[in-house]
């Protein structure tokens, strides 16, 4: 790949499509948009395929990849991972909405100080 994204979102799915479209869209909204999105499927047995494939027929930056048999989760994971190209990586579940400006309050505070090398949003517990 010659173009390296800023942000690379990682999303290993497993039957996820009762939330991923609603994801997606959050993600595709992102007011940060130098990004790519690689859609890790593990091969589900849902509409989790038609949906993914769906995303990136219309978004370039949207990369759908479909295991041929289940790997399990973590070897998903580690796969997603290493498909990614961007300067920076976070991990998208399939039922995680993202505000629109997450990704840019993110990248920010890394950019900042070179010393900072975890963003995330607050956590309420």
């Amino acid at each position: 790949m010659s173009y390296q994204p800023l942000v690379s979102l990682g999303m290993p799915v497993y039957n996820g499509q009762n939330y991923m479209a609603a994801t997606l869209d959050s993600l595709l909204a992102q007011t940060c948009g130098d990004f790519e999105l690689i859609i890790g499927d593990n091969a589900s047995t849902d509409d989790t395929e038609a949906i993914g494939r769906a995303y990136a027929a219309r978004d370039p930056r949207v990369r759908y990849h479909r295991n041929e048999s289940n790997i399990g989760a973590s070897a998903n994971y580690n796969l997603t991972f290493e498909m990614a190209n961007g300067r920076y990586f976070k991990w998208a579940t399939h039922d995680d909405l993202c505000a629109p400006t997450f990704l840019e309050r993110c990248v920010a505070a890394l950019e900042a100080d070179p010393d900072v090398v975890l963003a995330l949003s607050l956590i309420h517990i």
